[in-house]
């Protein structure tokens, strides 16, 4: 494969990093999409590799459109979703990611949602708006279980601060493998019955085909009344309407949910409602400088393109 000269950036903050790139590769000819309106008018400029970071200015959606971009050999995705790069003709460029870049952050969100969940802060913020005094007790977290769906990089970097604060942590994965950050770890298969024995339930897979609507009414059912679900994965891999009515009849104790089936939520949502969620506008992860890392680690995968080195973070769409 002929050597990479020239670099397309979809980023609307490239600024940000650009004498950066410039300082480490002085060679490389760089041609910047800030906008998704720029994307047309860019596609007739040559480019072998791509870096793509989705933001609220230049949504997923858009990014998409890289997928069959005339001439690309790599792109690498300064996030780990490539849900927006499925599909299309052919096999399409080399694919890399970010995946574990922002995970550290997003766990620490986890672990944070997880005890305002068990100890009512939600319950708490609507007191001291009322100016209501009406002390309550709350479960202790030691001994409590946690089920992690996903034990990738997030959901090892969440197991892990949750054991140190004595939950038991049981995985769930596509393909599951022992791990010293879990105690047990199942497959797929075994979703409804880990449900069925959890306190708490997470999701951090991908969104696929095979966990599409991977947590669905069975598995509701199957959960606790006092159980709680965290999704700061894709919306989609929840049935949302199934979970909807969960929360509205009790069946289950609350949710915090950080992404969903419409994005931004729509106003006529139920669940900006519920007493018993706590949502988060898709930020899970986004410690103020996610940018400068991704790109930061897009920088390390092109020293290594560049040198003829195996690419991290490959990905097969």
């Amino acid at each position: 494969m002929p050597e990479p000269t020239r670099l397309l950036v979809a980023h609307e903050n490239a600024d940000a990093w650009q004498a950066e790139l410039g300082a480490r590769f002085p060679d490389l000819e760089v041609r910047l999409v800030r906008s998704p309106d720029a994307l047309p008018r860019a596609r007739s400029l040559p480019a072998d590799i791509a870096y793509s970071c989705v933001t609220d200015g230049f949504p997923r959606q858009e990014h998409g459109r890289l997928r069959d971009w005339p001439g690309l050999a790599w792109v690498h995705i300064g996030g780990s979703g490539f849900d927006h790069f499925t599909g299309g003709a052919g096999p399409g460029p080399t694919l890399t990611n970010g995946a574990g870049v922002l995970a550290p952050y997003l766990a620490e969100t986890l672990l944070g949602a997880l005890i305002a969940l068990n100890r009512g802060f939600a319950r708490a913020v609507r007191d001291q708006a009322a100016r209501r005094w009406s002390p309550w007790s709350f479960p202790a977290l030691e001994g409590q279980t946690l089920a992690i769906v996903g034990t990738g990089a997030i959901g090892t970097c969440f197991a892990t601060r949750a054991k140190a604060l004595g939950l038991e942590v049981v995985g769930v994965a596509r393909r599951p493998v022992a791990h010293p950050s879990f105690d047990e770890v199942h497959p797929l298969d075994d979703l409804v019955a880990v449900a069925g024995r959890c306190d708490y339930l997470s999701l951090n897979v991908r969104l696929v085909a095979e966990t599409r609507h991977l947590i669905d009414a069975a598995v509701l059912r199957a959960m606790r009344p006092t159980a709680f679900l965290l999704n700061a994965s894709r919306g989609a891999v929840v049935d949302e309407a199934a979970l909807v009515d969960a929360l509205q009849t009790g069946r289950i104790a609350g949710a915090y949910l950080d992404v969903f089936d419409a994005e931004p939520l729509p106003a006529s949502s139920p669940l900006w409602e519920l007493d018993n969620v706590l949502t988060t506008p898709h930020m899970s992860d986004r410690v103020v400088d996610w940018e400068l890392r991704h790109a930061r680690f897009f920088m390390d995968n092109l020293a290594r393109w560049l040198g003829g080195e195996p690419l991290h973070n490959i990905v097969t769409p």
